[in-house]
């Protein structure tokens, strides 16, 4: 992330900030925040013993790893979990000391209290495939995992994410795994989470809705190739992904909790391909590759809109590329080059608070990009930070507020003979 990790370790309150407070009693307490510059949202769950409720002062147990940048300060925040913010139609609070539960009704409902039903959910995963083969996960709907946001998360690559490592559908070293026509809603987590070895995944054909954090998510790891003649165990892959296939989804309200999330995310994958998807509404980008590990992908014929509604700095597509990561995909042999990326035939509107459709940020390279239609946006190329070999080529650009070929950061300085950024045949 650029700098040392810091989080903040608690906060002061008062009442213009949370108008109920003090709080009589603080367990089991937690705080939502932004990050500055709204690139990821935290939780902390508070420490009721060391925090001085009457005093204002609330010091934090855990929490701040839900994002991979820190920072010293956080923005706008709520609390839950306090007795006293119960004040709103459908909200509860459950004391656990007594064990009563409190429910706000709406009194323009057409059922008496009487009537209705509450339910608990203790799952965060449904289907686990763990060392599987041949399975298909048909017509069925998923839904009321509970959140994930306080769990374990870890840093998958060099990019800004943090990510839990499971979800409703968790996969791991998986091969021919289908899943397809499926309803997946009211999912506190992840909906898809696929993970290390994977080989000839499809997802096609679901409905994604209404979701906490990522609809799907890609982790793989890496192990053990190394250059001709060369005894070191360099950083590399002999697994990651291959050619897992996301298409004709419908993916919408994404990042209900954690404001860090996409449509579809992937770290150290490649070869994967993600194409005929309806991507809206979401908070921050809705297509991210945390990396530039070994390449190969293929998102084309999508389309975006509503994206990166409730953070800044970012575009409907985004990347990053920070490290270097050795694999054999580009030829066959082993290589730090990866192979391009292509991004073709999509439609992607950049609007809310996108800097631009195609955001290739901090050293992103080798990326074709054309026959696009990309409207709003800042820009149009935008590379940066050591950003090579991206190509920009037969898109149309409407409505755009800056530059159509926009090259900062130094990468003007930095880019070499050979593998600088190009566009051409381009209409702005």
């Amino acid at each position: 992330g650029a700098f040392t990790y810091t989080i903040p370790s608690g906060m002061r309150i008062n009442a213009s900030v949370f108008p109920h407070s003090p709080y009589a009693n603080l367990d089991g307490a937690v705080v939502q925040a932004w990050r500055s510059g709204h690139w990821s949202s935290w939780m902390f769950e508070v420490d009721a013993a060391q925090s001085d409720a009457g005093g204002g002062k609330l010091v934090f147990a855990r929490g701040g790893f839900q994002g991979g940048r820190g920072g010293v300060a956080g923005s706008e925040v709520v609390i839950e979990n306090v007795f006293e913010e119960l004040d709103a139609p459908g909200e509860w609070f459950y004391n656990v000391s007594t064990r009563l539960l409190y429910y706000v009704a709406n009194d323009t409902a057409a059922d008496s209290i009487d009537n209705l039903r509450f339910e608990a959910t203790n799952l965060a995963v449904l289907f686990n495939y763990s060392g599987t083969q041949n399975q298909v996960l048909r017509g069925v709907t998923l839904r009321d995992t509970q959140y994930t946001y306080m769990d374990a998360h870890g840093l998958p690559s060099g990019g800004d994410w943090s990510l839990h490592r499971s979800g409703a559908i968790s996969m791991d070293n998986v091969d021919n795994v289908s899943v397809v026509q499926n309803v997946l809603t009211r999912l506190d987590g992840n909906a898809i989470s696929v993970n290390r070895y994977a080989r000839n995944v499809v997802i096609s054909r679901n409905e994604i809705v209404w979701n906490g954090d990522n609809a799907v998510s890609m982790w793989g790891d890496t192990a053990g190739i190394e250059f001709p003649g060369d005894d070191d165990d360099d950083d590399g892959t002999s697994m990651g992904f291959d050619a897992v296939v996301f298409s004709q989804n419908l993916v919408h309200e994404v990042g209900i909790f954690e404001k860090q999330s996409s449509m579809w995310f992937q770290a150290k994958s490649c070869s994967n391909v993600v194409e005929k998807n309806i991507f809206f509404n979401g908070p921050r980008a809705g297509i991210n590759f945390n990396d530039g590990f070994g390449g190969n992908n293929s998102i084309a014929k999508n389309l975006l809109f509503n994206t990166c509604r409730e953070s800044s700095e970012h575009g409907p597509f985004n990347s990053w590329d920070r490290q270097v990561y050795v694999t054999a995909v580009r030829n066959g042999t082993p290589s730090t080059t990866k192979a391009y990326d292509r991004i073709s035939q999509n439609f992607i509107i950049a609007n809310y608070n996108s800097d631009e459709a195609i955001d290739n940020d901090d050293g992103s390279g080798y990326y074709d990009t054309h026959h696009n239609f990309f409207v709003y946006g800042a820009n149009g190329l935008k590379s940066d930070y050591g950003g090579h070999d991206n190509w920009h080529r037969h898109n149309l650009y409407a409505y755009v507020a800056q530059s159509c070929f926009n090259i900062i950061g130094g990468a003007q300085i930095t880019q070499i003979k050979g593998h600088r950024d190009a566009f051409h045949n381009n209409t702005c």
